[in-house]
């Protein structure tokens, strides 16, 4: 059975098996999100990503990413939270460019290959010469921005896991224009590449004064990383399913636990909520661990990871990004009240 031969899964299917996913970290969400998130739609502009008016800023002005970005760093200044928010958006335009059939063209898809070198050069602070594009120009500023606050060892981490993050974007590239369908264990390895969690991370590192590398680079936390990584990731996948099937988007766990397993929409959503909470709670039992002998920077860091899985969860609610070109209202989004 061809992944994309499966029925596409109805509204109620996916709310009914969503409604069990847990999670009993306290929602929280930064103050000052309405500015953060006006100040994005200015700075979209400003960037050259989208016009002042139009449906593409309608549809950016939807997707509220500055409230994503105000749950997932709710302690931030106001100043960090405008550059979260600005990074978080420039992730979505940039996942856009990679998340179409035109990547089959080889024009594109040429086009697009060499944009991402100079967006790799970027975040490596590496450009020698003057943004050609408008996502360069949003890259350029968002680190200029964050090096006026940022260790250089924490740019230097965020330069690195961008690359990766650009890496695996390719890998699912040559996967859709191959026609192939990654296999869990495929996905396992590059779902979390192509998430970009990893460098969101290092932002939040970024943002607490007195944070170690050395503490962030334990293994222990290395592994919490992985957990909350997988949590955000496949949360996403539930939420998205619909979308992503209309996209044809292979790599959601939802698709492919129905696949390998050959089952119906409403078993496969149940085993990956299923997946989805055991993360959670082996995540909760290492992070007690780990946080027993943290210490006040150490400790921030931890609930900045916290804050990603609840913020993350707690977004879909905010967001009509994964609403289908022909739904109105809620229909078609994928809902659960998190727990």
């Amino acid at each position: 059975m061809k992944l994309l031969d499966l029925p596409v899964p109805s509204p109620s299917d996916s709310v009914s098996n969503a409604a069990t996913l847990q999670c009993d970290y306290e929602p929280r969400i930064h103050e000052h999100v309405a500015i953060a998130h006006e100040r994005t739609l200015e700075w979209v502009v400003r960037m050259g990503l989208a016009p002042a008016e139009g449906p593409e800023t309608a549809t950016l002005n939807a997707a509220k990413f500055a409230w994503l970005a105000a749950r997932a760093y709710p302690q931030v200044t106001v100043e960090q939270l405008e550059l979260v928010s600005d990074w978080i958006t420039f992730l979505f335009f940039y996942d856009d460019r990679c998340d179409t059939t035109q990547t089959e063209n080889p024009a594109y898809a040429a086009a697009l290959t060499v944009t991402e070198d100079r967006l790799i050069a970027i975040g490596h602070g590496r450009m020698t010469s003057a943004p050609l594009e408008p996502l360069e120009r949003a890259l350029a500023d968002i680190r200029r921005r964050a090096a006026t606050f940022a260790k250089w060892t924490w740019l230097e981490r965020f330069g690195q896991h961008f690359e990766e993050y650009v890496i695996g974007c390719r890998w699912e590239r040559d996967l859709r224009i191959r026609g192939e369908a990654p296999s869990l264990a495929t996905y396992d390895r590059l779902r979390p590449l192509i998430s970009a969690v990893p460098p969101c991370f290092d932002i939040a590192a970024m943002c607490i004064e007195g944070l170690d590398l050395a503490f962030v680079e334990h293994p222990l936390v290395q592994q919490l990383h992985i957990m909350a990584t997988n949590h955000i990731c496949w949360v996403n996948d539930i939420y998205g399913l619909e979308k992503e099937l209309y996209d044809q988007t292979t790599s959601n766990l939802v698709m492919i636990v129905a696949r390998e397993n050959g089952s119906h929409w409403g078993e496969a959503m149940q085993r990956s909520i299923v997946r989805c909470n055991e993360e959670l709670t082996a995540f909760d039992r290492l992070f007690a661990i780990v946080e027993a002998d943290a210490n006040e920077a150490e400790r921030a860091y931890l609930d900045a990871l916290v804050s990603w899985l609840r913020g993350g969860l707690d977004w879909y609610s905010d967001t009509k990004r994964y609403l289908l070109p022909h739904a109105a209202g809620n229909q078609g989004i994928t809902r659960a009240p998190a727990a």
